[in-house]
């Protein structure tokens, strides 16, 4: 059915909940779109991204995005700040840093971008 694969967005807040419900409809979507074999990486890279908008402290948006064979997450907020990788691994006191080198690690690719005056943080997981 077409109609399944189209892209799905939730808006979310910055609480303690975001990430959680985050992965929840990740799951729920992936299972409709059959990619179901994206699961891991995808909630891994879905856990970390969220994460970092949410600790911005301003609501932001989620958009999940089918294509064949892999999955775009798009993680949209308006704070002019773009993440960058930290070498936190190296630091055994540091509080975070490591979130992007595991979206790193588990996404074929990802990056940011500017769509009007928001900003784009996505992840593309492959299988």
């Amino acid at each position: 059915m077409i109609e399944s694969r189209l892209p799905y967005e939730i808006s979310l807040s910055p609480n303690a909940a975001a990430a959680p419900c985050a992965r929840l409809v990740l799951k729920d979507r992936l299972k409709e779109w059959g990619l179901t074999e994206l699961l891991d990486d995808a909630s891994t890279v879905t856990g970390e991204l969220v994460a970092n908008a949410a600790r911005l402290g301003q609501d932001f948006a989620v958009r999940l995005i089918p294509e064949d064979g892999a999955l775009l997450i798009e993680v949209v907020d308006s704070s002019p700040n773009e993440p960058q990788i930290k070498d936190a691994f190296g630091d055994s006191d540091a509080e975070g840093g490591r979130g992007l080198l595991i979206v790193d690690a588990l996404a074929a690719g990802w990056g940011v971008r500017r769509e009007n005056r928001q900003k784009v943080v996505w992840a593309r997981v492959a299988s």
